[in-house]
């Protein structure tokens, strides 16, 4: 780059002049002429190639300076995302009379395939959303398959878990970081609900979603929601057979907490994964959705 930039200043422009006649018409270049045009030709290429030497400069010093400010610009992004609380406009009284679910709920729903989930999934990351491994974990092997499938319960109550084989005390039968969604205000939670526009996906997501204490990464609470058929499992209180056992990291991932035969509906107890309280008075209260 020096070098164009000493031979660049060394250079002055010359201009060919065509010579005319008494008559003004113009007679042809003589080899002199041609000689400036040519030279004039070499110049301009060399310039052109000093300017490409100068735009590849300012690209890579651009470039540089994009791979020292990023790490600080992710950095930011991760501690508004939890410093962002933001309530709700709506409730979620309001929103579920807007979306018409008591109705919607009490018919019947459809269990949603593998590409639903991934498009509701996609709708809250466009909306913010993303998973963080710094502080959600999961103990599950990268090839691990959950032993359930989702179907209809034989008493009424709708849709379910069911163990796909027999699943042995102890076993994971939940495990896995990709599938959580979670919201740190109440503002992106309304959001992402606005976001899907079919009414009983809407309120599907909403009954499928909960308020958390301590579960940010300086204990914030958060909602959440599970984006797999998971989010189908009823409630079996004390006679649950799922859940965290002793000696188990437990953040994400579930165990046996018996022996499963296959075919029998798999339940967890709802009120070990968050205070009742708080789901249904103070917890949404606190997102402003309440």
């Amino acid at each position: 780059l020096k070098t164009f930039f000493i031979h660049a200043s060394e250079i002055k422009m010359r201009r060919p002049r065509n010579r005319t006649n008494s008559s003004n018409s113009v007679l042809p270049l003589s080899s002199g002429n041609k000689t400036n045009s040519t030279r004039s030709i070499s110049l301009h290429k060399r310039l052109t190639i000093l300017t490409a030497a100068k735009l590849t400069c300012v690209i890579i010093i651009g470039y540089q300076i994009a791979l020292m400010v990023k790490p600080n610009l992710l950095k930011a992004k991760e501690v508004n995302y939890w410093e962002n609380r933001k309530p709700a406009s709506s409730t979620l009284k309001q929103i579920y009379e807007s979306r018409n679910c008591d109705e919607i709920l009490n018919s019947t729903r459809p269990i949603y395939s593998e590409a639903y989930w991934k498009k509701f999934h996609a709708i809250w990351t466009e909306h913010g959303g993303r998973i963080d491994p710094d502080f959600i974990t999961s103990m599950a092997p990268p090839d691990f398959v959950r032993p359930t499938k989702a179907g209809e319960t034989s008493d009424g109550k709708g849709r379910g878990v069911f163990a796909a084989r027999d699943i042995k005390k102890g076993e994971m039968i939940y495990g896995q970081t990709t599938n959580y969604a979670y919201f740190s205000n109440g503002y992106g939670f309304q959001r992402f609900l606005e976001a899907l526009t079919d009414d009983g996906e809407a309120c599907d997501l909403m009954k499928f979603s909960f308020p958390q204490r301590n579960f940010g990464p300086n204990g914030e609470s958060a909602i959440l929601c599970v984006m797999d058929d998971h989010s189908l499992m009823n409630d079996g209180g004390s006679q649950s057979n799922y859940g965290c056992i002793d000696g188990k990291y437990c953040m994400i991932d579930e165990y046996a907490k018996r022996d499963i035969k296959e075919g029998e509906e798999v339940l967890c107890n709802y009120g070990s994964f968050f205070s009742l309280d708080f789901m249904n008075f103070n917890g949404w209260k606190e997102f402003g959705l309440l």
